[in-house]
């Protein structure tokens, strides 16, 4: 009896332990090449949810498959060598999902070779790849890579997308040997421009593979000797040779102040001699012309950094004059070689050892306020170039907490949408937001104003700060912003073209 108990007890206990399984999902599908819309076979499918993943392997017919998943939000990772890795956005799957077709786009290569004049191959050249992309909203070239050449001289970049590229060719092994009797150094070329100045790129599909071959011939170089003054004792000092967006050669400084800056290409440029930033910055420059020999007895004379100083005048509507817990001032040199900054917390700022040279002026507070004006000896220089000279500056800045709002809706004929939006007052960039999935945006501490309001599938091609690309392309909507005042306006998604 005693023993019956015992099995019926047991056997119960096993029944009621045998939970079922949650409930579980299966999802089917192809995957194919974007280009040719053939299958991709033995490409790899990873299903992730939040704590667990699943695999899966296409086979010939590039199909898939991958069951008993848990049910619910999950993203597909797609991959196979010589295209582009893929994941989907989040889907929800709450059953069998069938038929769910995939695409993998196919990678793009450049290849090539370096040889030099005698046609032998140059090993270590450099090799540098740019991009045409809008940043900030203008288009330029941006480095996107770079290699040395193997010893055959030759280089492969794989794993590209679909672009515009540039490609530049420039050194070798022999590029930094200077000793007597050695090798000259060889000289730099691009494809399909002379330089990346030029503008000219090469338009590479999805799956193309293009080849740029360079033939490198010795370059002429000079040497540029002189003499720096105004050196403090025990201070250290740097020289250097460049123009903006190019390469920058640099020399020594003797103890007595005289310097050498060796193989410098012929060409216009800008002589930079500075100190370390203690005690404080000490700099000079001059403009120095290389043609077709060295350049003898230059000298320059180091001087203090430029001083700039700076008024705050706070504007305030409410009812309780406020004032802004923190504001940022920022001096961004036009080159991109120099900025200073400050965080100021009052009606002043001092900023030592300025750089002198082209700046613009970037200002932010934190909300209600914004920047009204800003002007430096009456003239305004918010939003433009300005100098500084070695004798400083002193700006005035007002803010003010009165802005207005600009709230909408961004839609297509199907009804709204998200999308990038856009806004230019006095036809330049002012703001821009993302509209939210039901196509909503909010824009606020805005100057009071007119305003063009443009919206975007995308912010990759939209050269938003290019007047002439905006008036070619945009299709803007007018409002007005009004002081503590919220403006309504729909505004229609554009797509923004490629290049």
């Amino acid at each position: 009896m005693n023993k019956f108990v015992f099995a019926l007890a047991l056997s119960g206990a096993f029944a009621f332990g045998q939970v079922p399984d949650a409930a579980k999902c299966s999802i089917d599908g192809s995957l194919v090449n974007s280009a040719t819309g053939a299958p991709v076979a033995r490409g790899r499918v990873v299903i992730a949810e939040a704590h667990e993943s699943w695999f899966a392997e296409t086979d010939a017919k590039g199909t898939w498959s991958v069951d008993r998943i848990d049910c619910g939000r999950a993203t597909i990772s797609l991959d196979r060598p010589g295209f582009l890795r893929k994941t989907t956005e989040a889907l929800t799957v709450n059953g069998p999902l069938h038929n769910l077709k995939l695409e993998l786009t196919p990678q793009s290569v450049i290849a090539g070779r370096v040889q030099d004049d005698q046609g032998d191959p140059v090993q270590g050249a450099n090799i540098s790849l740019l991009t045409s992309r809008v940043s900030n909203g203008l288009r330029a070239l941006q480095a996107t890579g770079g290699m040395a050449t193997d010893d055959r001289g030759e280089y492969r970049f794989a794993g590209l997308a679909a672009g515009r590229y540039l490609i530049c060719a420039g050194g070798g092994s022999g590029f930094l040997d200077f000793s007597p009797g050695g090798p000259k150094p060889l000289g730099e070329k691009c494809y399909p421009g002379q330089s990346a100045q030029d503008g000219a790129t090469l338009n590479i599909p999805a799956g193309y593979e293009a080849r740029a071959d360079f033939t490198l011939v010795p370059l002429s170089t000079f040497n540029v000797r002189g003499t720096i003054t105004g050196v403090p004792r025990d201070t250290n000092v740097m020289v250097a040779i460049g123009k903006p967006g190019g390469k920058v050669f640099t020399g020594t400084v003797r103890r007595d102040g005289t310097f050498v800056v060796q193989h410098v290409v012929p060409g216009s440029y800008t002589l930079f001699a500075g100190s370390q930033p203690e005690p404080s910055v000490l700099t000079a420059s001059a403009p120095i012309e290389i043609l077709h020999s060295d350049v003898e007895g230059v000298r320059l004379q180091l001087e203090p950094g430029a001083t700039v100083t700076g008024t705050i005048r706070t504007l305030s509507t409410g009812p309780k004059t406020a004032e802004p817990a923190q504001m940022d001032v920022h001096l961004k040199a036009s080159d991109g070689a120099y900025d200073a900054g400050e965080q100021v917390k009052g009606a002043a700022f001092t900023m030592k050892d300025v750089v002198p040279g082209n700046y613009r002026m970037e200002f932010s507070a934190h909300p209600p306020f914004y920047l009204r004006s800003a002007t430096a000896g009456g003239r305004d220089i918010a939003g433009s170039e300005f100098a500084i000279g070695p004798g400083g500056m002193a700006i005035e800045i007002v803010i003010a907490d009165d802005g207005g709002t600009v709230e909408g809706e961004v839609s297509t004929d199907d009804g709204p949408v998200p999308g990038w939006v856009y806004l230019e007052r006095d036809g330049a960039p002012s703001r821009n937001t993302r509209a939210d999935e039901k196509g909503h945006f909010r824009i606020d501490t805005l100057p009071p104003g007119d305003y063009k309001v443009y919206a975007w599938d995308d912010n990759e091609n939209v050269e938003y700060a290019n007047p002439e690309w905006m008036k070619r392309n945009g299709r803007g909507v007018e409002v007005r912003a009004t002081a503590r005042q919220t403006a309504q306006v729909k505004v229609a998604r554009q797509t923004a073209p490629p290049e």
